[in-house]
């Protein structure tokens, strides 16, 4: 039979050097009882980490898996899928601590755990939880070499650069430790909450020296979910709340969000012409788009320094059949609440981050791309009923 109590995962990111084994050792060397197993991911052959964790906190209670020469993502998934399904129906373990290479990207990881999670509840297997996703950054890294954060910030950081990894291993997260906080000055420390804040609205963020961090911060804290996680960047938040994104921690660093909202669409041209002399203050940009050249479809638009996207993202509800349409609304009612009566769905709403922006110029300059929207004859319903 397998145990109905189930495993919980706690993963652990950050990037090279910022602290994750002396953590993970931290919790190994404990003296209350945990008894975890430890997956650890290197991309390269040697696996540098497992060693240290071997000479490090290492019990008998504890297990060592190491996983060497490629990312649990993608290349190893099947072997990570084998190992935490081993691992749960052992019945040994309470914990399994993942730590994953400082090089990979935490969201494809957290997607394999989170999908093989759902599958265990489901296929009888013993059940497993994704508890925590516990990102680490290191404070005088951040001051040594990235400017004491703001370069996360800066206006060209292009897709392949380690601050766009910083970035997502920041956004993407429920706890937050800033480690190494002894080799920095508390307006230093003060500042790095800042800028994180305008990264991260959501996660728990705990000081800590030496990787020494309280075992309740890391471990049975039920606060991950992948939704939540996902939705945990200070972007998406703006753009639900934006009467409540002005953080006074984050504006005093003037680092602003702001949320452009029109009815109208885009001419597409001309939103390209913008792209090439895009604001230098802006440092990120992302909501719904939409096109005039494709009224029907909603667009996602990405902006991160000089890289800018584009994805269809589906077609707007107002675009909907009459039978569909209704379906639609009868189960997500709250589409209505910011229904327009000519319009229906159809908006852009986006997210600008930036620093020492001029507000009312950049809305200027996008104002200048809309145009005027004229209906279909069959767009359907005119009034949202």
């Amino acid at each position: 039979m397998p145990q109905s109590k189930p495993v919980k995962i706690v993963m652990l990111t950050g990037y090279l050097g910022a602290g994750k084994t002396t953590i993970l050792n931290n919790i190994l060397a404990n003296d209350q009882g945990i008894r975890a197993a430890v997956i650890v991911n290197d991309i390269g052959e040697v696996n540098v980490d497992a060693s240290l964790i071997k000479e490090g906190g290492l019990n008998q209670t504890d297990s060592l898996i190491p996983l060497t020469n490629g990312c649990i993502c993608c290349t190893l998934s099947d072997d990570l899928a084998k190992q935490l399904g081993g691992i749960a129906a052992s019945g040994d373990f309470d914990y399994i601590i993942i730590e994953a290479s400082g090089i990979c990207e935490p969201i494809p990881i957290a997607y394999t755990i989170s999908a093989f999670c759902d599958q265990s509840k489901f296929n009888g297997n013993a059940p497993l939880d994704l508890d925590n996703i516990v990102a680490v950054v290191d404070c005088a890294r951040m001051y040594d070499e990235f400017n004491g954060g703001k370069d996360l910030l800066e206006d060209d950081i292009d897709e392949d650069d380690i601050e766009s990894l910083l970035i997502q291993q920041i956004e993407f997260c429920s706890t937050l430790i800033l480690n190494k906080t002894d080799l920095v000055n508390p307006d230093q420390i003060a500042e790095l909450k800042a800028i994180v804040r305008s990264l991260q609205k959501d996660a728990v963020i705990v000081e800590a020296e030496n990787g020494d961090v309280p075992m309740d911060q890391i471990l049975n804290t039920g606060r991950f979910s992948f939704e939540k996680a996902y939705n945990s960047a200070a972007w998406i938040d703006a753009m639900e709340h934006p009467e409540e994104h002005e953080d006074p921690e984050v504006l005093e660093y003037d680092i602003e969000t702001f949320v452009y909202h029109r009815r109208k669409p885009f001419d597409v041209d001309k939103f390209n012409d913008l792209l090439q002399n895009f604001p230098d203050e802006i440092i990120r940009t992302k909501g719904t788009f939409w096109a005039q050249q494709n009224p029907d479809m909603c667009y996602v638009f990405e902006q991160a320094g000089h890289q800018v996207r584009l994805n269809e993202s589906g077609l707007w509800v107002a675009t909907a059949p009459e039978d569909e349409f209704k379906r639609i609304i009868a189960e997500s009612p709250e589409i209505m609440d910011s229904w327009d009566p000519e319009v229906g769905d159809r908006e852009n709403r986006l997210c600008i981050i930036g620093r020492h922006m001029d507000k009312d110029d950049i809305i200027a300059k996008l104002d200048a791309c809309l145009t005027d929207y004229v209906p279909e004859d069959d767009d359907y319903p005119e009034d949202g009923e």
